[in-house]
């Protein structure tokens, strides 16, 4: 089968947020058994991870509208503040270009990464009639738009942009959701919110591959000899910065209280300045930044904290700390979309609460070491290439 990827990012190894990890091991499991091309539009990022290796057999293209090439470094407010109403020249350029449309025509199956892609949906089915095509909706969107819209501590002007995008998302995952054979998400979450915007049993749950050839095969024994608290997320994304914010505002001051030797490691790529100052005046923060590889952070980690307040579909930074073997606290946001039965330590929104949840683990570490080692084995059997390969048989025979 040939199956084209019509992708917001480009995939590449080492990618520095979790959508990208899913998106690049996806694409890469589905090239073993299938021909399979990657169309992304230009931006800068895409253009450099040409440059960069990915792993699996597939092609990986670029498409820049014409209307573009003279000012492609620079990005309007709507873009920026709707990429999802803002593809129209891309896919423009997509139908315009005489080896792409071939390559459209050609193709088995058309995959649509992402709902900035698939929003698409629609006027690819006017196009491409006889194509099936498949929509990976790596959260509802409308959901993350109602929560920030509905956030007391996000500021007022990110609150009207949530409703803005609210009202607009809403019709446009309706409209989607018709156009599409398939709509695949990551939880069953996921799935009832989008039977609700119309998919009925078009629905399939693709639980993504996480596991990596350096995850320990079998679960701690024993804690760390240093006591320490890891929370991992792309920084550039305001839900990782409210939710580090909320950590160093509000529960790493409890925590040292209890725990005074403690240390707490925020990974993640282009922490703001804010935030920088922020983790600056508190005691025992490291803020790292990009790392090479998050393997030393997550092997050092006594616990892993998943703070989210804002934001949709699974918290895949929760799920790769239990493939980790790393026992796991989070708030209701941070677990959404984890159905493991007793897989966290604790599940707390109060930051007194998730603060003494944090200091259980690190000053009496046996109970917790309990529930990673049975969140272990229940992350690998769901979140393992071997499963995600089984549902993509089904989904491209």
């Amino acid at each position: 089968m040939e199956v084209v990827s019509i992708s917001t990012h480009a995939p590449y190894d080492g990618i520095p947020h979790a959508g990208g990890e899913f998106y690049g091991r996806h694409a890469q499991l589905l090239s073993e058994s299938h021909g399979l091309t990657v169309v992304c539009p230009w931006t800068p990022a895409n253009e450099a991870a040409l440059q960069r290796p990915a792993r699996g057999s597939y092609r990986r293209v670029v498409v820049t509208p014409p209307s573009r090439r003279r000012r492609q470094d620079r990005r309007t407010l709507a873009t920026r503040a709707l990429p999802f109403l803002t593809r129209g020249p891309f896919l423009r350029a997509l139908l315009g270009d005489p080896d792409l449309r071939a390559l459209l025509q050609r193709a088995d199956r058309i995959e649509l990464q992402w709902f900035d892609m698939v929003v698409l949906a629609p006027r690819l089915r006017r196009a491409l009639p006889g194509t099936p095509l498949t929509g990976v909706f790596h959260d509802v969107v409308s959901q993350g738009h109602l929560r920030m819209l509905t956030s007391s501590g996000a500021p007022v002007s990110r609150r009207l942009l949530a409703l803005v995008r609210l009202v607009l998302s809403v019709p446009l995952e309706w409209r989607a959701v018709r156009a599409l054979r398939t709509a695949v998400v990551l939880s069953d979450k996921d799935r009832v919110l989008l039977e609700r915007r119309g998919a009925g049993d078009r629905v399939v749950v693709l639980p993504p591959a996480l596991d990596e050839p350096d995850m320990p095969a079998s679960p701690r024994e024993r804690p760390p000899a240093i006591p320490e608290v890891l929370f991992v997320g792309a920084m550039w994304r305001p839900e990782n910065t409210d939710a580090a914010s909320w950590l160093l505002r509000e529960v790493w001051p409890r925590v040292r209280d209890r725990v005074p030797g403690a240390r707490l490691t925020i990974a993640g790529a282009n922490p703001t300045a804010a935030l920088r100052r922020q983790a600056e005046a508190v005691a025992g923060v490291e803020l790292t930044g990009q790392v090479e590889s998050l393997a030393p952070c997550y092997r050092r980690a006594s616990v892993a904290v998943s703070p989210m307040r804002l934001g949709a579909g699974v918290k895949l930074k929760g799920v790769v700390a239990m493939l980790w073997g790393v026992p796991v606290v989070a708030t209701t946001v941070g677990a959404e979309g984890i159905e493991g039965q007793d897989v966290f330590v604790a599940v707390e929104d109060d930051a007194a609460a998730f603060a003494s949840a944090v200091a259980r683990v690190l000053t009496d570490p046996g109970p917790a070491l309990e529930v990673a080692a049975r969140a272990h084995a229940w992350s690998h059997a769901r979140y393992s290439s071997q499963g995600h390969r089984r549902v993509l048989q089904a989904l491209y025979p």
